[in-house]
């Protein structure tokens, strides 16, 4: 039973990438920190373009949290008003498959051999109290492992991502997903050992704080403001994700959806929706549509 719980939980990783970016918050925000570009305020937006066809952007973030699932009347009636659904992802049973098998080592290595007897006990306990068995997780990955450790707790598995999808299907909007498996999955699998191991530590180090952490995080977002969420994610670098991590995760991630949104923008009547993470900033999707010549407008 605990090794199909674990199964089914696979598929919400790559979802929580955003989440498990912002979650070890070992400092106060700064008030010194502001935003360039003056997209602060705002988890949905309005885009037209050029030829003056609206489609929205909604920044989300990766829990199943009902004061996050339960979406407002806003942001509900802007997605039935809309002829297409764009995720990061497409939440089918091959990405399940393909996910899978990217959490494990295929070549024989154990999670044992990686990391050292010592943090593959303090691991298996951790994932334990989730009630994940040992012979599943002997055979993960290290930042696999990292990943687990941040899912917050969910007795439906409705994550915010995988209630969009739903939606989308129960309307018979079209379906479209911004990125590749393969691309999501790389940058983790691009970790070194060294690189994997300390965040690996950093996690379970910090794993009592986590709620808390957690629960900075979802406040931001539910008080939509994009510059706090920007803010905490300035404050992560340097402690437990270099910049080289932070830059493949984020910014080049950011160009890649910028140019694959754009048939669905060009159509209009879309709804996109990506972390709230990869919406502000200089780097981010909100300014990068501005200088494509779309007009961007907070409206949630």
């Amino acid at each position: 039973m605990a090794l199909r719980q674990a199964s089914r939980s696979l598929i919400l990783i790559l979802w929580l990438i955003f989440l498990s970016l912002s979650a070890p918050l070992h400092a106060e925000i700064t008030a010194s920190f502001v935003s360039k570009t003056g997209f602060d305020k705002g988890i949905l937006w309005k885009i037209t373009s050029p030829s003056q066809r609206n489609s929205y952007l909604f920044g989300t973030i990766h829990d199943a949290d009902p004061r996050i699932i339960n979406l407002p009347q806003k942001i509900l009636r802007t997605i039935y008003k809309c002829k297409s659904m764009s995720l990061e992802l497409l939440p089918d049973e091959q990405l399940q498959q393909k996910t899978l098998l990217a959490m494990l080592y295929t070549d024989g290595r154990t999670l044992k051999q990686v990391v050292g007897e010592r943090l593959y006990r303090r691991s298996i306990q951790a994932l334990a109290d989730k009630g994940m068995p040992e012979q599943f997780v002997a055979s993960m990955k290290p930042w696999a492992v990292m990943t687990l450790l941040s899912l917050p707790k969910s007795g439906s598995g409705e994550f915010l991502d995988k209630q969009l999808y739903k939606i989308s299907r129960q309307r018979g909007m079209k379906s479209y997903a911004l990125e590749t498996f393969e691309e999501q999955i790389s940058v983790f699998d691009k970790l070194s050992r060294r690189e994997q191991i300390r965040m690996l530590k950093q996690t379970l180090d910090e794993l009592d704080t986590l709620p808390q952490q957690l629960e900075k995080l979802k406040q931001a977002w539910l008080q939509r403001d994009l510059n706090l969420i920007e803010a905490l994610s300035k404050q992560q670098q340097g402690k437990t994700f270099d910049q080289a991590f932070m830059e493949n995760i984020l910014d080049k991630r950011n160009l890649v959806m910028v140019e694959r949104m754009q048939p669905r923008l060009k159509e209009g009547r879309a709804f996109i929706a990506v972390g709230a993470l990869h919406l502000p900033g200089e780097k981010g999707l909100l300014h990068l549509l501005t200088l494509q010549g779309y007009k961007v407008e907070a409206i949630y």
